[in-house]
């Protein structure tokens, strides 16, 4: 667990590909469920309740996944899906985890102070090093630039972002 745990680590530094992943659905969906389980806290910490903070990640999962299995699909690519997918995942569920002391500090209240504000501040960052993480991972994915995988990033979390608060913004 611990090597598991230094790898994604390294992935986030963009220091490791997807690729060093072994292709296993098993722990395909041990990331699942830790990318599910960390998004019901960090929903949890932002105010939301844990069945909205459940749905959102179900969806967005769904939508990442989809887009993901088609886009390799299309490019006979599929062979690169699991472990693509849990990269993704265990990014997600890293970076998620990094999220909640910046969340605590309740950058979307009413609050306006100095804390909410760094929170605020630390957050933007997260945003930017997960769409660059993002972007490595499809780098490598699809044998592109890193900026042509921060786009679509970039592109995907515009989408996923409106589809979800559409869905769900009103539970």
């Amino acid at each position: 667990m611990q090597a598991l745990i230094k790898f994604f680590v390294e992935l986030c530094l963009l220091r490791r590909p997807p690729q060093d992943l072994p292709a296993s659905e098993m722990l395909l969906g041990l990331v699942l469920a830790a990318d599910l389980a960390v998004g019901i806290l960090v929903g949890i910490t932002a105010g939301l309740s844990w069945l909205t903070s459940l749905l959102q990640g179900v969806a967005e999962v769904l939508l990442m996944m989809t887009a993901l299995y088609v886009a390799l699909m299309q490019l006979k690519l599929r062979a690169r899906f699991l472990q693509s997918a849990t990269a993704l995942l265990g990014s997600g569920a890293l970076l998620g985890l990094v999220a909640i002391p910046p969340l605590s500090l309740n950058p979307t209240g009413s609050q306006e102070n100095d804390l909410a504000a760094l929170g605020a501040f630390l957050l933007l960052g997260l945003v930017i090093w997960g769409i660059l993480v993002t972007g490595h991972i499809l780098r490598h994915t699809f044998s592109i630039t890193l900026g042509q995988g921060s786009a679509i990033a970039v592109a995907f979390q515009i989408v996923a972002v409106t589809l979800v608060t559409s869905l769900f913004g009103n539970l």
